[in-house]
């Protein structure tokens, strides 16, 4: 599906950004991009989407083409005069925008009763769930997530995982999902992928080898999350600043 080959992208003396990632992702795979800040991991998907072209190495697509490639941000970026129903048939060709194909995509998310409402009418996990659809919309092979969690209280943010994983059951999307929450990772990724460093490399490469949908609080996975944290320094960095 998506083959990334020495891919490398620096900014400042090369003291930000990534450098030396190889990748490949298979069809309908999830894969987790965990990393300390500053380690390139939103820069990354910037390159993937084709949002950043100004990169060295090569990335190849199934289909040759980045239109394929939907891209989710940290933040909803809906517009605010229009709908949510205009705000998901954005993307699409003018003209399918006035067509009934938003309804699918309005059901999926659960929100059918709201395609009248404007972005000030939402609640933050609602304004995310139109920012799913849109993305959804134009049928992307594969789907990049910015942290698209970050900002949303505990129990949204879980509420937004089951959506996105019963997504990825009805429609087997692959997806890319950069985030700092080493539970969502393991909640929904086949496999996690560790950047560490200034520019960020590739440290580490982890398989959850546990079927979905996953109990969350699982004893395999809270294994795997205290191999994460020693991986990152975080338990080291903690215990040394108590000392």
């Amino acid at each position: 599906m998506l083959k990334v080959n020495r891919l490398e992208r620096t900014f400042n003396q090369r003291t930000a950004g990534f450098q030396d990632i190889n990748l490949s992702v298979k069809e309908g795979e999830v894969i987790g991009i965990l990393g300390t800040s500053g380690c390139g991991k939103s820069t990354l998907l910037r390159v993937l989407s084709g949002l950043d072209q100004q990169y060295e190495g090569t990335i190849s697509i199934e289909n040759g083409s980045n239109n394929q490639i939907g891209m989710m941000f940290q933040e909803p970026r809906l517009l605010p005069w229009l709908s949510v129903k205009k705000n998901i048939s954005f993307g699409l060709e003018k003209e399918e925008r006035h067509s009934d194909k938003y309804k699918t995509y309005l059901d999926l998310v659960g929100l059918t009763d709201f395609e009248n409402h404007y972005p000030k009418d939402l609640s933050g996990g609602m304004a995310q769930r139109t920012a799913i659809a849109r993305a959804l919309i134009t049928e992307p092979e594969i789907l990049l997530l910015d942290e698209p969690f970050s900002a949303l209280d505990a129990f949204t943010k879980m509420q937004l995982q089951d959506l996105l994983l019963s997504i990825w059951q009805k429609k087997k999307t692959t997806m890319i999902l950069v985030t700092h929450d080493i539970d969502e990772a393991l909640y929904l990724c086949d496999r996690i992928l560790i950047l560490k460093g200034q520019p960020g490399e590739l440290y580490s490469e982890i398989e959850v080898d546990k079927e979905k949908p996953r109990t969350r609080g699982d004893a395999y996975l809270s294994k795997l999350k205290a191999h994460i944290l020693n991986l990152l320094n975080v338990e080291k960095k903690a215990a040394g600043e108590h000392q």
